[in-house]
C-alpha cells in the first residue's frame, strides 16, 4: 500500500489535474552498518550484504550425491574457477539486483528495501565455517516514519544445498505483503556462449502441477514481464545444470518474472546477448519458504524431494526436451549403467564406449530384420517401376487402370517395403532417451577423454575432430545400408547430404554425445557389412542373388 495525501474538501470549482501515477519516493531511515558475511559449509560458499539483505554470491564448491567437485567451465583444468551463480551483471546495477532480495507492489519502497542496511545478528564475526550442523541469520530492517518492520531469517544447513527463509513485514502495524526474488539469471557465470545444448538462464516453475519454461527473449516480448496463472508449488530461475528454487510452505499465486536489463556479452570478439531475468514469487501468509541452490543432478533432487515431502516433483527443473514422458523414465537406468561402468573404468568416455557397443549389441537383430526387409523391398522395385510407368501412359478412366492398381497393392503388401523402418522406429525412443541423458546430466560435466576436455561441451579447439569423423562415419552407413526403392541419384544425394546435414547440425554438440554417435555408428558400419555378406545384399540396389536365409 501506499500513503498518499487527501486534499481538503472545497466547494470552489476546481480546473481537472493531470492524473499522476508516480508513488511518492520512500526514505528508510537506518543507521546499521553496512557489512558482508561469508558462510563457508562444504556443499557451498555464500556471501551475504546486510544493505538489502541479499545474496551478493553463491558458489557451488561440491556435487553432494557424487562428491565430486564443481568449477565453472571458464577455468582450464589447471586453473580452476570457482562456480559461481549470482549474476555480476546484476551486482553492477544501482540498487543490486540479487537473490532474495524482497519486493512491493510499490516500486519505490522496493527500491528503498533493497538499498537499505539491515541490522544483522547471528554472526559475531564476517566469516562463518559451517561445517557441520546449521546457521540462523537475522536481518531487521526498522523505521519509525514509515512505519516498516521488517524481520528476514535465513538459516543454512551444512550438508544441504537448502535452506530456510522467513520473512516477517508489518507496516504500520498492518501486515506488508512482499515477493521474494530469486535471481537475476542464476547458473554459471563463466559460460563464454549459450547454444541449443547450452541453456541460457531460463524461468521455471511448478504451477498447478506442470512445468513451465519461459526465456528471456520471450519475456521480453512481453513488456519485460510475465504473469504466470496459478499456484506455484516452487519457482526459480536455472541454466543447464544448476538451479535456484523458492519453495513456499503453501503453492502461491501471484508469480511473475521479470527482464530488467538486457546487455551486450563480448567474448573473444563474439558478442552475445544476455538478460537479467528475476522471479518474483509472493511469499505465503506464514512468510515461510526453503530455498534450494544445487546441481540438477537427478539424485540430489530425489533426495531433496523425500526431504521435503516427497510431493514437490523437484526432478522436472530437468528438462527432457520433447517426449519426455518416455525419455526421462528410459534415462535414469541409462545413467545408472553409464555410473557403474565409470565406477569401473575410471572414464566417463570409455563408459560410453562400452555402453553403446553393448547397446548396438542388443539392437543387431533389428537391424538385420529391417536388412532382411529392405532386400526384400529390392527384389520387387523392377516389378513396382514397370507398374508405375504402365500407369503413366493411362488415362484415369481406363479399365486397366484398376487392375493394374490391385497389383501395385498387391506388390506394396508382398515387399513389405515398411518393414525395414518399423525394427528401427522401435530403437528410437531409446537412443532418444540416451541422447537426452548424456546432454542434460551433471555426470558428463568436466570430464575429460583423451584431447577432450570436458564432455559436456564442444571441443575448444577450431578443429572440430569428432563432428568430422562422424560425418565420415554417416557417409560408409549410407553406403552400406540397403536402399530398397533402388533410386541411384537418390541414394547419392543422401549418402553426401545427410552426413553435410549433420556435420552441420553437430558442429558444436557436446563431446560426449559425439563420442556416442561415433562408435555407434563404427558399431553399425561392422553390423551392416556383415549383414550384407550374410545376405548376400548389394547395397547400390541391383538385383540380388535369392535368399538363402
Amino acid at each position: 500500500p501506499q500513503n498518499t495525501a487527501t486534499p481538503a474538501a472545497t466547494n470552489a470549482p476546481t480546473q481537472p489535474q493531470p492524473a499522476t501515477n508516480t508513488p511518492a519516493p520512500v526514505v528508510i531511515n537506518s543507521s546499521a552498518p553496512q557489512r558482508t558475511v561469508t558462510i563457508k559449509s562444504p556443499l557451498y560458499e555464500t556471501k551475504l550484504d546486510t544493505r538489502g539483505a541479499l545474496a551478493t554470491s553463491w558458489i557451488l564448491k561440491r556435487n553432494n550425491a557424487t562428491q565430486h567437485p564443481l568449477y565453472s567451465v571458464a577455468g582450464p583444468k589447471t586453473a580452476q574457477i570457482p562456480l559461481e551463480l549470482v549474476s555480476p551483471e546484476g551486482l553492477k546495477r544501482t540498487p543490486q539486483e540479487a537473490p532474495l532480495a524482497l519486493a512491493t507492489e510499490d516500486a519505490n519502497l522496493s527500491n528503498a528495501l533493497a538499498s537499505s542496511n539491515y541490522a544483522l545478528s547471528g554472526a559475531d564475526g564476517d566469516t562463518i565455517d559451517l561445517s557441520a550442523g546449521s546457521k540462523r541469520l537475522d536481518f531487521t530492517l526498522k523505521d519509525s516514519a514509515t512505519g516498516l518492520d521488517i524481520v528476514k531469517s535465513i538459516t543454512f544447513y551444512a550438508d544441504s544445498y537448502v535452506a530456510d527463509i522467513e520473512v516477517k513485514a508489518t507496516r504500520g502495524g498492518q501486515a506488508l505483503p512482499v515477493k521474494l526474488l530469486i535471481g537475476p539469471s542464476i547458473g554459471d557465470q563463466g559460460i563464454p556462449h549459450y547454444t541449443f545444448y547450452s541453456v541460457a538462464p531460463e524461468a521455471v516453475a511448478l504451477v498447478n502441477d506442470s512445468v513451465e519454461r519461459h526465456h528471456s527473449p520471450d519475456i521480453e516480448k512481453t513488456n519485460n514481464n510475465l504473469a504466470v496463472n496459478g499456484n506455484a508449488s516452487w519457482a526459480g530461475v536455472a541454466d543447464t545444470y544448476f538451479a535456484m528454487l523458492a519453495i513456499p510452505s503453501t503453492a502461491t499465486g501471484g508469480l511473475a518474472y521479470k527482464v530488467s536489463h538486457k546487455y551486450e556479452h563480448d567474448h573473444n570478439g563474439a558478442k552475445e546477448s544476455r538478460y537479467l531475468l528475476t522471479a518474483q514469487l509472493p511469499l505465503p501468509a506464514d512468510g515461510k519458504t526453503k530455498l534450494f541452490v544445487g546441481p540438477k543432478d537427478i539424485n540430489v533432487l530425489a533426495d531433496t524431494n523425500k526431504n521435503l515431502g516427497g510431493t514437490l516433483a523437484l526432478d522436472k527443473v530437468v528438462d527432457y526436451g520433447f517426449g519426455e514422458t518416455l525419455s526421462r523414465p528410459i534415462s535414469k537406468p541409462i545413467l545408472w549403467a553409464i555410473n557403474k561402468l565409470n565406477d569401473l573404468t575410471g572414464s566417463y568416455g570409455i563408459a560410453i564406449i562400452i555402453f553403446t557397443v553393448i547397446i548396438y549389441s542388443l539392437f543387431f537383430p533389428l537391424k538385420w530384420r529391417s536388412s532382411k526387409s529392405m532386400k526384400k523391398a529390392q527384389e520387387y522395385q523392377p516389378r513396382m517401376k514397370e507398374l508405375q510407368e504402365k500407369m503413366k501412359k493411362m488415362k484415369p478412366d481406363d479399365p486397366r487402370m484398376k487392375q493394374l492398381q490391385v497389383e501395385q497393392m498387391q506388390l506394396f503388401k508382398e515387399s513389405n517395403m515398411l518393414g525395414g523402418c518399423l525394427p528401427l522406429l522401435l530403437q528410437m525412443p531409446f537412443l532418444f532417451a540416451l541422447y537426452r541423458a548424456i546432454t542434460v546430466s551433471l555426470d558428463f560435466r568436466q570430464a575429460p577423454f583423451l584431447w577432450i576436455p570436458d564432455l559436456s561441451t564442444a571441443e575448444p579447439y577450431a578443429i572440430h575432430i569428432l563432428p568430422l569423423l562422424f560425418a565420415g562415419s554417416m557417409f560408409l552407413i549410407q553406403v552400406l545400408t540397403p536402399n530398397p526403392t533402388g533410386d541411384k541419384m537418390q541414394r547419392n544425394m543422401m549418402a553426401v547430404m545427410m552426413p553435410v546435414m549433420m556435420l552441420w547440425m553437430m558442429w558444436s554438440a557436446p563431446a560426449g554425445l559425439l563420442v556416442y554417435w561415433l562408435v555407434g555408428n563404427i558399431v553399425g558400419v561392422v553390423q551392416q557389412f556383415i549383414i550384407n555378406k550374410t545376405l548376400h545384399i548389394n547395397p547400390a540396389g541391383a538385383t540380388a542373388t535369392p535368399q538363402t536365409t
